[in-house]
Parts: C-alpha cells; sequence; structure tokens
C-alpha cells in the first residue's frame, strides 16, 4: 500500500524521469529512480541519501525543507549541465556541443566516459542528437529525432535495445515523426555521414593505439583531480565525429585492455 501523503505532493512522472515535489504547496525538488534506489534532488543542494521508495525520498524532502534548505536555481525539474563542462573549464576552451560532458548524476570516471562514447556512437546510427550530457540508461536524456526534428526524451535502456538484441524500443520512434517504412532510407541516407577515419581539425583516436593514450592521459588526470587536464582529453572521447563509431569501438577496446593489465598490477582502476 502507497504511503498516505502528508505535507508534501507528487505530481505526474516528467518526461526525464523525475516526479516533481511540492512542500506545503511550494515547488521545492523533485525524486527519481535510479538503479533500484530512489533520490530525492533540491536544486542548489547536494543529496547523498538514497530511499526505498518514492514516498520516503519525498518526505526527506519535508525534513530539508524544515531545516531551512530552499531551491536557490528557478526550474526545479532542470538538471544544469557541470563536470566536464567545456563552458567553463578554463579560459581558451570553447564548447562546440553542449554534451561534451556528465550530467551531474554521473562521476567523470573512466567508465562511464566509454558509456557515454558508446551511447553517443548508437544515437548517431540511429538519428537522434543528444541536446544534454549522458545521463546513465535508465533516466531521461533530451534529445532531438534527425528524422523529422522533435525534440524530446528518450531512455538510452529502450534505444539500445533489450538482451543485446540491439532493436531500439518502440519501433516508431515517437509520436508524429515519419512513416515507420520511410525510416530505414532516412537512416541510410544519414549513415553516409560517417566515416572510416577521423576528418576533423583535431583527430579523434580511431585506433586501439591512440585510444590507448587518450585513455591513460584522462586516467592521470582525473586520479590526480586535474579537471582542465581531464576536460581536453574528454574532447577527444565525446566531442561529435563522423568516425564516432570507430572511434567507440576502439576506445572499448583499449579500456578493457587497460583495465585488466592494471587489475593484474594491483594498480588502482580509474
Amino acid at each position: 500500500m502507497e504511503k498516505q501523503q502528508t505535507r508534501y505532493s507528487l505530481d505526474k512522472r516528467a518526461q526525464d524521469g523525475r516526479y516533481p515535489v511540492t512542500v506545503d504547496g511550494t515547488p521545492t525538488g523533485t525524486v527519481h529512480r535510479r538503479h533500484g534506489s530512489w533520490y530525492a534532488t533540491i536544486p542548489g543542494h547536494r543529496i547523498e541519501a538514497r530511499f526505498r521508495n518514492r514516498f520516503d525520498a519525498a518526505e526527506h524532502l519535508v525534513t530539508l525543507t524544515d531545516r531551512g534548505s530552499r531551491p536557490t536555481v528557478p526550474a526545479p525539474g532542470d538538471r544544469p549541465a557541470v563536470g566536464l563542462d567545456m563552458r567553463t573549464a578554463g579560459t581558451g576552451l570553447a564548447a562546440t556541443r553542449t554534451y561534451q560532458h556528465l550530467v551531474p548524476d554521473l562521476r567523470p570516471t573512466l567508465p562511464n566516459l566509454i558509456r557515454a562514447v558508446e551511447a553517443m556512437a548508437r544515437l548517431a546510427q540511429l538519428g537522434w542528437t543528444p541536446l544534454e550530457g549522458y545521463p546513465g540508461a535508465d533516466q531521461g536524456w533530451f534529445m532531438e529525432c534527425r528524422l523529422c526534428g522533435w525534440k524530446g526524451h528518450r531512455f538510452w535502456s529502450h534505444l539500445r535495445g533489450r538482451n543485446g538484441d540491439q532493436t531500439p524500443r518502440p519501433i516508431n520512434r515517437h509520436p508524429g515523426c515519419i512513416p515507420v517504412a520511410d525510416m530505414r532510407d532516412a537512416l541510410l541516407n544519414l549513415g553516409q555521414e560517417r566515416r572510416r577515419t577521423c576528418p576533423c581539425p583535431v583527430t579523434h583516436p580511431t585506433t586501439v593505439e591512440a585510444a590507448r593514450t587518450v585513455l591513460n592521459d584522462l586516467g592521470d588526470a582525473l586520479r590526480g583531480g586535474a579537471m582542465l587536464s581531464a576536460t581536453i582529453h574528454a574532447r577527444a572521447l565525446l566531442e561529435p565525429c563522423p568516425a564516432s563509431t570507430l572511434r567507440a569501438a576502439a576506445l572499448r577496446l583499449a579500456h578493457d585492455q587497460r583495465t585488466r593489465a592494471r587489475r593484474t598490477l594491483g594498480q588502482p582502476v580509474t
């Protein structure tokens, strides 16, 4: 049986998977589910606790409100892009896209970055353009459909398919998209943009050797807390590239080899 609501109220689930919460009639934050646990968020405040259900998470927002916590930024449902952020990493560094970094829910670790690389490469094959940082598999990801221009949230866990079959769900992509019968030809046309070599002004790693070098440099920067250097190296992984499919394969292989080698030597795996 659901817990009886008291001073808080839960609104309907938003497209990004979060439930807006009001406390005493005032918009306060959100609750969301991630990997089997529930979390509470108040913009401008870091909350580490996890909860068994959404009601306990929402009740925690009541407790925080009584302690004086209040949202410090507008739009409680928004998730500001921070972390490996090109726009604020340092003087002279310019962002080329808004999704070159991870959203706050994900720590900037090599495994998370590799998952982001693979996800974005696959989205390019499927005709989607991410409009924010990779949020993880089971969180809403704001993106644009390249077949018709629709913008909205989709879950990477749905787009990557189930049990390794790589069949995106749903087949009709989203309400109002072009007819399913026309999608194959449209995706084939988009596929002509992809390349087997990197044509970008700054060469991205598309070989295992190049990928290994970038990952070693990035791992050293992350362990040393050198986030400016980490941001620069992360660009090679995350910024758009027509050879993103090849880059993702090279980085995955290099990362797995690097992980096995470091574990064999008893070294930390970043």
